[in-house]
């Protein structure tokens, strides 16, 4: 339950940012750890997990963006979820995933 609530916090706080033109490294580096884990975990819907990318960097130029992956604060938030994640039965990971392809629905 834990983890599902990880990731789904993870997913909705991008909702809460989406009128943003810049993006926030930490909040990135979550998201992108969490599509990572996700699509590895289940790679049948990694079109879905990707697609959680979209409301916090839709209106970012992709410059920014890379810019943002390149910080320490992107690393260590990549990380942190990352090794969350690995702690986590793969059933745990996958069903947490569902969760937040759910919710962004």
């Amino acid at each position: 339950m834990k983890l599902y609530l990880l990731v789904c916090a993870a997913v909705a706080l991008p909702l809460a940012v989406m009128a943003e033109t810049t993006v926030d490294g930490a909040t990135l580096g979550q998201l992108d750890a969490i599509v990572a884990q996700c699509g590895q975990a289940n790679p049948s819907d990694s079109v879905k997990y990707q697609e959680l990318l979209t409301p916090l960097i839709a209106d970012v130029p992709p410059a920014e963006v890379e810019a943002a992956r390149q910080t320490d604060i992107y690393r260590q938030a990549y990380d942190a979820i990352t090794e969350q994640l690995a702690k986590a039965s793969k059933d745990d990971v996958v069903a947490a995933c569902a969760g937040a392809i759910a919710s962004n629905n």
